[in-house]
């Protein structure tokens, strides 16, 4: 699979239809259209662990900066910003106490600080070029998108997955991103990020896979960060959409996913705390194991995870 300006028109078209699916999609591209326009792009940054929520929302976000940057799409396509969605200051107050993106760590407790041993000074092993910045490893390959390069931020599980690393790292060239990659604590990793003059100064908003069922989900679909922490204003355009949606979007729209949805995984966190689903085990299969789209019981997504 690849990701081109037509699977990211398709998007854009797939928003046009009236059903479940159509609404949700227009309703992220209204969301995220509505803070670019408030915010600029260049104040925009996007969280992404290569997580099957996360990649629903990059092809989206995408799809969003495409249809801002060429002249060659429909203008009844383009999405609308809307004015009756208020975007709060970063710095508003926040009661909530949790941490504030995505990642595949436990929890922010169960992490460990970065370190340099954590992110070698070489290039990765797919042959994308890399720069160390600090404790984070700089991804920005080229690509032939016609967007500005994304400014994204990765934190890696303790002991990450190797499918999960190389499929976020492919989504560096697959999507244009300006990535940067962090092992080690999320609230050290973010005041590094933010503080860089080359990585994350002057983010005002991190767009986040966040989604109704996850841990840490009583959030709003835009909720600054609490005071304890780094400055800024989450936005979640998936928060409500089931596990059935995310699936239905990613297979629909030929979407690339980590492969290890493929083996029985329905959840991905650390290799130390994460199995492929037991609903899914299926001796009649090549792997072993049904794909994570075949589980029936929403509610036993996470069945894998201990």
């Amino acid at each position: 699979m690849s990701v081109d300006t037509q699977s990211l028109l398709n998007v854009l078209e797939r928003a046009q239809k009236p059903d479940r699916l159509g609404g949700l999609v227009k309703e992220a591209l209204v969301l995220i259209e509505t803070v670019l326009s408030e915010l600029g792009e260049e104040s925009v940054a996007m969280s992404f662990n290569g997580g099957k929520d996360c990649t629903v929302l990059l092809h989206i976000y995408a799809a969003v900066l495409y249809a801002r940057h060429t002249q060659s799409c429909q203008t009844s396509l383009l999405p609308r910003p809307d004015p009756s969605i208020q975007i709060p200051s970063p710095s508003s107050s926040s009661s909530e106490r949790q941490p504030p993106l995505i990642t595949n760590t436990p929890s922010e407790g169960s992490s460990n600080p970065p370190s340099s041993s954590t992110t070698p000074n070489k290039n990765t092993s797919n042959g994308i070029p890399a720069k160390n910045i600090s404790h984070a490893i700089h991804h920005l390959p080229q690509s032939d998108l016609p967007y500005p390069p994304i400014r994204s931020i990765y934190i890696t599980a303790p002991n990450p997955f190797s499918e999960l690393d190389q499929f976020v790292l492919s989504c560096t060239k697959l999507y244009k991103l300006d990535l940067y990659r962090f092992g080690g604590g999320m609230k050290i990793a973010l005041e590094e990020w933010l503080n860089d003059e080359e990585g994350g100064k002057g983010c005002k908003c991190v767009l986040v896979g966040t989604r109704k069922g996850d841990p840490n989900d009583n959030v709003k679909v835009l909720a600054p960060t609490d005071p304890s922490w780094p400055q800024f204003l989450r936005v979640h355009p998936v928060l409500h959409w089931t596990y059935a949606d995310v699936w239905d979007f990613l297979r629909e729209l030929n979407v690339p996913y980590c492969s290890l949805y493929d083996e029985g995984y329905t959840s991905l966190g650390s290799t130390t705390n994460t199995s492929p689903n037991p609903l899914l085990k299926n001796f009649n299969s090549p792997s072993g194991w049904d794909p994570a789209y075949m589980l029936k019981d929403a509610s036993q997504e996470r069945a894998g995870r201990h």
